[in-house]
């Protein structure tokens, strides 16, 4: 039997902690193994090497208990406790769990209420209105399952950008330590692209010794396995589960297979000739009569245009961004202190930071009402004096389905900066949810629309806005409009965020940081930004802070 991966482990214990909450299980033994999935899930190293030394009751949250069910699952590839609960509840019903929207405590009703097991049976029981007379459910519950289903069947099954690029970082970091000193690794594909999903990871190296290359990978932590499957070209199986292409070359053609190897097709398609060999991407282009273009922009646009007028955009950098103003913290469903958060800001070479918890509308996150929003504001004062760091009093405010907001306009009037969000109703008409989002864009107390389209990737589609009045509006009236930095996110997406700009929009790039590790996300807002061909001029938070005073007032842009 082939050793389980980590990806594989962490399934398999995740499968096991959403079915026993199904069936009613004991609720602390289902949350320790979702606790457990996911610690698997985030380690560089293979579980049974953990095993091997006795440390696997040393990750948090693994008592004997479950290590025990570790151990049966990397020696017999099964998880006994999961064979016996699936003898009495059917394991169809995590299927269910895939449909946006439909959680545990959903799945568990309609398991119970109305005997669903599998996805069929849920769409039969939606298709003839079965659903909508469960109390709490309703017909909206309803429709919303229907309208799921189809973006189910176009789902495209590829990896998160946010999954992928950790995984490609460290085989390159421990390629180039394990492979002799002429060796050189770089990432490429569509990781380099930094897409927001990719299919693989691949990887471009140049040594004059390949024939090192298969025991050096053998002897690498995250690797399964690896075939070559051409001359000079291998496939890595890792433990996160994502595949990986190696092209190997001799160091005078790196730079031609880096470009090649990168892509995309039509990007490649626009270079006026064929590729020269050379060592590095910069001399081809050059020889070409062009700029070198960033990976973020090789989508075959307008690209290579720009670069030989010498007209691309300057490549945006984390150092751009001055301060976020989309943070959350214990007041609502964030994990640090105002404190905690402000600095941490001020660790990464910030100069400013918005408290945005949410309002009372988004009750599951533990919002806001009025009397605790003062409360916070206070605290964020005393934070304020304490450290000297400009903090701004904000809130991310709900939108209510009909374009109103959590709060009225004296509580706005008491925000430094009012950040307007969409969590439900997603799936309204677009001409109606159009005009929700433009009647929150045309209130001059809303500063900033977050995650606009309200997507999270590969697993909900955004509303269905009219994106060309939605970005009339919001240049008209100077109303930032939001890159989710969260890899889960990404919203506006690249394509959207180009579109914006085109039509004269401000952005912001935020990491919606709910942790004081949060802000790692930085790096994937700015990619969507480039792939924008962004500006740092029209990115309101790499502003000073004098403009962006002005900016609030709307005094000056």
């Amino acid at each position: 039997m082939p050793p389980l991966s980590n990806r594989e482990i962490a399934e398999t214990l995740e499968r096991y902690a959403n079915l026993a909450s199904i069936a009613g299980e004991n609720p602390f033994r289902s949350r320790a193994f979702q606790r457990a999935a996911d610690v698997v899930r985030d380690l560089h190293e293979p579980v049974a090497a953990l095993i091997d030394r006795g440390d696997l009751r040393g990750l948090p949250g693994v008592g004997s208990g479950i290590a025990g069910s570790i151990e049966a699952l990397v020696l017999t590839g099964t998880l006994p406790a999961l064979e016996a609960l699936q003898r009495t509840v059917p394991a169809t019903l995590l299927d269910l769990l895939q449909v946006p929207g439909v959680g545990v405590k959903t799945a568990t009703r309609v398991y119970r209420e109305l005997g669903v097991v599998d996805l069929p049976g849920l769409v039969a029981a939606a298709q003839s209105g079965r659903i909508r007379v469960l109390p709490g459910l309703g017909s909206k519950t309803e429709a919303n399952i229907l309208a799921a289903m189809d973006s189910i069947q176009r789902r495209t099954g590829r990896f998160l950008l946010g999954a992928a690029l950790p995984v490609a970082r460290r085989l390159v970091d421990d390629l180039q330590a394990a492979l002799p000193s002429d060796a050189a690794v770089a990432i490429a594909g569509s990781v380099r692209r930094m897409e927001e999903t990719v299919a693989d990871i691949d990887l471009v190296m140049s040594t004059t010794a390949a024939e090192s290359l298969p025991s050096a990978v053998a002897d690498l932590p995250q690797v399964l396995g690896m075939v070559e499957t051409a001359p000079n070209q291998f496939q890595i199986s890792t433990q996160a589960g994502i595949p990986v292409d190696i092209t190997v070359v001799e160091p005078s053609g790196f730079g031609t297979a880096l470009i090649l190897a990168t892509g995309s097709a039509d990007h490649l398609a626009l270079l006026p000739g064929p590729l020269p060999a050379s060592p590095t991407e910069e001399a081809i282009y050059a020889g070409f009569g062009l700029e070198w273009i960033t990976p973020e922009l090789r989508q075959g646009r307008d690209e290579v245009t720009l670069a030989k007028a010498g007209t691309l955009p300057a490549p945006l950098k984390t150092g751009d961004v001055r301060g976020e103003f989309h943070a959350h913290t214990v007041w609502s469903d964030g994990t640090g202190t105002v404190l905690e958060m402000v600095r941490s800001a001020a660790d990464r070479g910030y100069a400013f930071l918005g408290i945005s918890d949410h309002s009372r509308g988004l009750g599951v996150a533990n919002g806001l009402d009025a009397a605790r929003l003062t409360a916070q504001r206070r605290e964020i004062e005393a934070v304020r004096q304490a450290t000297g760091f400009r903090v701004f009093a904000s809130c991310e405010v709900e939108v209510h389905r009909d374009g109103s907001l959590d709060f009225d306009n004296d509580v706005l009037d008491t925000l430094d900066v009012v950040i307007a969000s969409t969590h439900s109703g997603l799936r309204q008409a677009r001409d109606v949810l159009t005009e929700r989002l433009l009647a929150v864009i045309d209130n001059p107390r809303v500063d900033i629309i977050a995650h606009p389209s309200g997507r999270l990737v590969e697993r909900r589609e955004g509303g269905d806005f009219d994106w060309d009045r939605v970005f009339a509006a919001a240049a008209a009236n100077r109303t930032a409009l939001e890159i989710n930095a969260s890899p889960e996110r990404l919203d506006l997406s690249g394509d959207l965020a180009r579109r914006a700009l085109q039509a004269g929009c401000l952005l912001t790039i935020h990491c919606d940081a709910h942790s004081t590790s949060g802000f790692d996300a930085l790096e994937y807002g700015i990619a969507t930004a480039r792939r924008a061909g962004a500006d740092p001029r029209q990115i309101v938070n790499c502003w000073s802070i004098e403009r962006i005073e002005a900016w609030l007032r709307r005094g000056e842009v």
